[in-house]
Order: structure tokens, then sequence, then C-alpha cells
């Protein structure tokens, strides 16, 4: 597949005087979906090798970058809950009213913590690969060390300790792909392997630490201290799709998550790992703009 059109870039400036920036893919007068990127990422994740399929699927993706990730200014002790008012303020310049939300990985706090806040504005949520909040004892992966977990609940402290964690792929963020490739399972090496795949990786790892190491700390600590609001307080459709052989996020933690939604849909591919929406995009967005 080709590249198809790149995104549509800008940025707006928020009432507390920073800077948000974001990009667009597909229809302007399509669908709107907001995207909550992972983390590390950037305003340039998406889920498709051509962009052109957003416009053939009548999707306008927005993707902004979260606060001190890309050309966003960072926002000093800023949490989960801070980030709807800055969708709000972006959103409401650009003429959307009703709108889905989609994540990926580190996304899912944010996506849900703005159905939470919108109401009825949110259509419908879907997550890919996300966990829940600390609410609940988390199942770790195998490969997060002792002191991330002993720091876990102490943010200021997690972030701290992170920081020199974080260090070394922020030097060369491009060979995140190539790392992933060989750490991860096999379904996730075969969609890393195609060349139009580890571009994107590439492209949106390189744009969200191009500022350094420091927002990724931070968005990783925050991910583990309480969200600001109760899961069973979201009225939305929340769908879930987690691949079963996720090594980066297990699929216990989405099947978590899924239980502890008022009105959760669960899709576990089996076989499948943490890229799994490359396989599976359009299926994932006709399920949400259904």
């Amino acid at each position: 597949m080709g590249a198809g059109a790149g995104p549509r870039e800008s940025s707006i400036r928020l009432g507390d005087g920073r800077t948000l920036a974001y990009a667009e893919y597909g229809d302007p007068d399509g669908e709107p979906v907001l995207g909550c990127h992972g983390s590390p990422s950037s305003r340039l994740e998406r889920h498709v090798e051509d962009a052109e399929d957003y416009r053939r699927w009548g999707v306008r993706l927005v993707v902004p970058d979260r606060p001190g990730f890309g050309l966003s200014d960072p926002q000093p002790g800023r949490r989960v809950m801070d980030w709807p008012d800055d969708v709000r303020q972006l959103l409401d310049s650009l003429g959307i009213g009703r709108f889905a939300v989609l994540s990926l990985s580190g996304g899912a706090a944010y996506a849900l913590a703005s159905a939470h806040v919108f109401g009825d504005r949110v259509r419908v949520v879907g997550i890919l690969g996300g966990a829940p909040p600390p609410d609940v004892p988390w199942p770790w992966p195998r490969w997060v060390p002792e002191r991330i977990r002993a720091a876990a609940h102490r943010p200021a402290q997690l972030a701290s300790a992170l920081r020199p964690v974080f260090a070394p792929i922020a030097l060369r963020p491009a060979m995140i792909p190539r790392y992933l490739q060989v750490r991860l399972n096999a379904a996730d090496r075969r969609v890393i392997g195609r060349p139009a795949v580890r571009r994107i990786l590439a492209d949106t790892f390189s744009e969200g630490l191009r500022n350094g190491p420091a927002a990724l700390a931070e968005d990783r600590a925050l991910l583990f201290r309480p969200w600001g609001f109760p899961l069973s307080a979201i009225g939305q459709r929340v769908h879930i799709w987690h691949g079963t052989q996720d090594w980066q996020v297990p699929v216990v933690m989405g099947q978590v998550l899924s239980a502890m939604l008022p009105d959760s849909s669960g899709h576990w591919p089996m076989g499948e790992g943490h890229f799994l929406v490359f396989d599976h995009a359009e299926e994932i967005y006709r399920t949400l703009l259904a």
C-alpha cells in the first residue's frame, strides 16, 4: 500500500497560553473520531498503512499531541482529568459537535476521561490494547522492573525513576520499531515487519520524543495514580480490542478493564498482539461509525 495523503497539521493557543498541536486525517466532512495516542507517541499516530483509507471510510481522524509530546507545550503538574478541557477547546475551535473516541495503549485513560466529561457528546469509545486504572491490583507484565512497581502509586517519584529508563530510547526513537520487532510476539513481528507500518511507528515515536523522555515518564506515571473518575459512571458503549498474545499489555488487563465498565464489548482476537489495529482497522472504524 502507499502512504496516501499526509496529515493536515496545525495548532491552537489554549486558554492558559499553552500551544496544543494536532493532526487530521481523512475526510474533513467525515464522522469525527478523536485519536488518543499511545505513550510514547504523537499526533502522527494513525492506524492504517494507507491514509486514504480514512477518506474512503468517511472518517475525520483528529489526533492532538498530549502535553509535552510533539509540538504541544508541557503542562506541569497535569493530571489525566485535565485532558478533556484541552480536547474541548480543540474540538470547539474545529466546529466538531458529537464525536467518537479511539485510543491505543496508554491513551485509554484519556479516552475514558473524555467520555466521562463529555457525556452524550461522545457517541462511542474504542480502546486498543488498554489497561485498567489502579483501582484494582494490576497483573503486572513480566518486563516491568521491581523498582518501578514499588514506586507506581507515587507519581512524582515514579516519573523521576522512569526518566533515566526512557532516556536511551529518546536518543534514537526511530529505532523503537526494530527493538519492538525483536521483543514482541510473532503477530507483532509480522505487523511491524511491514515497511509501511515500521515507517509510521518510527515517525510517530520520533515526533513524540522530540523533547526528550520527560513527557513520556510523566505520562506513564499518571496512569498508575487514580484517574479522577469512576469507570462505573461511563454510560457510553466502550469497545475493547485486545490481542490474546499482547506481550506489552497482557490481555488480562483488557479483560479487567472490560469488567469494570458498565457497557463494554470485548473483542479478543486469538494470537494477535499489541499492534493488531493495522490488520483490523476497517472492522474497528466501521464498528465505531455504526
